[in-house]
C-alpha cells in the first residue's frame, strides 16, 4: 500500500497538477445549499475549512483570500505541491491559511480539529481503494455536527467508455517513462484510433469524443487523470452506501440543476420520481443522463433535512443572475413571452410579467446578489403605476418565487447565496485588481477571481494584457495607448485594424464590466 502512495506522491512531484479554482466548492455555495436543504451550516465568513488532496493550494487559496476571518488548512502528499502553496500563501499574506504534507492513511482528528466544510475535487476517482476508503473515514470523523462534506468523482454508466479509451492510451505507452513524451504518445494513438478504426456506429464516435475533449486540457491533466495507474468511478448508489458506512447521507449536487428530472420527457419525470427514495432516484437520473461526473454534497446521518423545496424558502437567500433580454424590443408589462439569455448562451423564455421585471433587474445588476425579498419589492414598485395592475400582488409575487424556483433547479441561470462581501463597482481614475487576481495572471491561469467570488475567463491575448495593465498607476488614455502598444507589437494578434478601431470602446466597455463584477480594489 505504501509504495503506490509513494508512486502517486513521485508522478506529482515530477509533474505538477495544474492551478484551479472552484467557485463549486466555496463556504458559501455549501452554506447555501446545505440552508436550503433544512440545515443550519456555519456561515462562510466565519468557518474552518479542509481540503483533502489540496494540490499547489491555488483552489484554497482562492476561497481564503476574501475570508479573512474563516481558517482554511490544505494537505497533499506532494512536497512540490506543498511548498508551492506556502510559497504563494506568503506572497499574499494570507495569515488564515495552512499547508501540510500529510498521507491521507496517517491523518488524525486529535492533530487537527473539526471542519464545518471538508473538500476533496476530483479525489477519491484517482487513488487506491484503501485511500479511498479512509477518506470517507476522515469525513465521518472530522466534520463538524453542521459539517457539509464535498467531493467530485468521475461516475458510471458515462465513465464506462472514457475507461476504454485510458485503458488502450495506457497500454500504447506502457513502455514511455517521461511524463510529456507519454500524454503526446497517448494522443497520436488516439487520434490515430479515432481516424482509422473500422468499426463506425459506437466505437468510432466515442473515440472521437474522446480526443476532442482531450485537445481542450492541459497535458498534466491527461497525465494524472487519464494515464494514472488508479481509475476508479463509481455507481452514484456505491458512493452513498460509502457515506452510510461512515454514518454520512446525501444532501445534494453542488449544482441543482443536475439532481432535477424537470429536462426529461414526463413519462420519464414520472418513472424516475415514483423510486421511494431519493438516492434511487438521483441513480435513474444518472442512468438516463449517461452521466459522467458528479460533485457531491453530503453531511452527517442524524441530519433531517428536506428534499421537497418549497418556494417561499427562498426569501432566505440573495439571488443573483447574469441573464439578459434577447431583444431590444422588450415589452415589460404584456403578458408575451420573452427571451432571456445567461452568459453562457443559455436561454430561457418567461411571460409573466412580474418574473420578467425580476430577471431584467437582476442581470443589470450582475456581479451583486441581492435579498429576493428586496427583489419582489422592488418588482411592485416598477409595476404598480403601469398597465399591468394584478387584483392580487401577493399571488402575482407567489407565482414569481415559483418560477424563479423553478430556474433555478432546472437551469444554471440563476444562482442563489448566503453571503455578499461589501465591494465597490464604480471604476476609478486609475483602476487596480485585487491582489488575488493578479497572483492569478502572474502564475498564468486561465480565470481570475472577483471580489465577488466570480471566476472571469481570460481567453485571449488583449484581455490578459488589460489585466496586467490594470495595476492603478494608469489612467484611461494611458491604458489606450499601452494597449494600442501592445496589438501593434503582437505577432500573434489577427484582425488588428478592426481591434483597433474599436479599441476605445472595447475598454470603456470592459472596465464598466469589471467594475460591475467587483474586480477592482481601487
Amino acid at each position: 500500500g505504501e509504495d503506490k502512495q509513494m508512486e502517486i506522491a513521485q508522478s506529482y512531484d515530477s509533474m505538477p497538477y495544474p492551478s484551479k479554482f472552484f467557485v463549486k466548492t466555496h463556504p458559501d455555495n455549501l452554506a447555501t445549499l446545505a440552508t436550503l436543504f433544512g440545515m443550519n451550516p456555519e456561515p462562510a465568513e466565519k468557518c474552518r475549512v479542509l481540503e483533502l488532496g489540496c494540490g499547489n493550494g491555488s483552489n484554497l487559496i482562492s476561497h481564503a483570500y476574501n475570508l479573512k476571518d474563516s481558517t482554511f488548512v490544505g494537505v497533499d502528499i506532494s512536497g512540490k505541491h506543498i511548498e508551492q502553496a506556502k510559497t504563494w500563501a506568503d506572497e499574499l499574506n494570507l495569515k488564515n491559511i495552512e499547508f501540510h504534507k500529510i498521507d491521507l492513511m496517517e491523518m488524525k482528528p486529535e492533530d487537527f480539529g473539526t471542519f464545518d466544510y471538508i473538500i476533496g475535487h476530483g479525489l477519491i476517482s484517482w487513488i487506491p481503494d484503501f485511500v479511498r476508503e479512509k477518506v470517507f473515514v476522515i469525513f465521518g470523523e472530522m466534520l463538524t455536527e453542521n459539517g457539509v462534506g464535498y467531493l467530485s468523482y468521475n461516475a458510471y454508466p458515462g465513465s464506462h467508455y472514457r475507461n476504454m479509451s485510458r485503458q488502450m492510451m495506457r497500454f500504447h505507452t506502457k513502455n514511455t517513462e517521461e511524463p510529456m513524451e507519454k500524454v503526446q504518445e497517448s494522443i497520436t494513438f488516439l487520434s490515430l484510433l479515432a481516424e482509422y478504426s473500422s468499426e463506425k456506429e459506437i466505437y468510432k464516435p466515442i473515440l472521437e469524443f474522446e480526443l476532442k475533449r482531450h485537445f481542450e486540457r492541459d497535458a498534466s491533466d491527461i497525465y494524472h487523470d487519464d494515464l494514472s495507474e488508479c481509475y476508479q468511478p463509481l455507481y452514484f448508489h456505491e458512493f452513498a452506501a460509502k457515506l452510510k458506512e461512515n454514518n454520512l447521507q446525501f444532501l445534494c449536487e453542488s449544482e441543482l440543476y443536475a439532481m432535477s428530472a424537470k429536462n426529461f420527457p414526463p413519462d420519464i419525470q414520472e418513472v424516475i420520481n415514483q423510486k421511494p427514495d431519493i438516492i434511487e432516484r438521483e441513480q435513474y437520473i444518472d442512468f438516463f443522463l449517461g452521466r459522467i461526473f458528479r460533485q457531491t454534497l453530503f453531511c452527517r446521518q442524524d441530519k433531517k433535512l428536506n428534499h421537497k423545496l418549497e418556494p417561499a424558502l427562498l426569501d432566505k437567500f440573495l439571488i443573483a443572475s447574469s441573464v439578459k433580454p434577447a431583444s431590444e424590443s422588450f415589452e415589460l408589462t404584456i403578458q408575451k413571452p420573452e427571451k432571456f439569455v445567461g452568459s453562457d448562451g443559455m436561454g430561457i423564455e418567461i411571460d409573466h410579467p412580474p418574473t420578467k421585471t425580476a430577471l431584467k433587474y437582476l442581470g443589470e445588476i450582475w456581479g451583486k446578489a441581492i435579498p429576493l425579498t428586496d427583489l419582489l419589492q422592488f418588482v411592485r414598485q416598477q409595476l404598480e403605476n403601469t398597465e399591468y395592475s394584478p387584483e392580487d400582488w401577493k399571488k402575482e409575487l407567489d407565482i414569481t418565487r415559483a418560477i424563479i424556483l423553478h430556474i433555478i433547479q432546472a437551469t444554471d441561470l440563476i444562482k442563489l447565496h448566503l453571503y455578499q462581501p461589501n465591494v465597490k463597482q464604480e471604476v476609478s481614475n486609475t483602476p487596480a485588481i485585487n491582489d488575488l487576481a493578479k497572483w492569478q495572471i502572474h502564475i498564468n491561469s486561465r480565470s481570475v477571481t472577483t471580489l465577488l467570488g466570480i471566476n472571469i475567463d481570460i481567453d485571449d491575448e488583449v484581455s490578459r494584457h488589460l489585466l496586467v495593465l490594470l495595476d492603478g498607476t494608469r489612467d484611461r488614455n494611458l491604458l489606450l495607448k499601452n494597449l494600442e502598444e501592445f496589438i501593434k507589437s503582437n505577432d500573434q494578434i489577427e484582425d488588428k485594424q478592426e481591434l483597433l478601431n474599436g479599441i476605445e470602446n472595447w475598454l470603456d466597455k470592459s472596465l464598466r464590466e469589471l467594475g460591475k463584477l467587483g474586480l477592482f480594489v481601487s
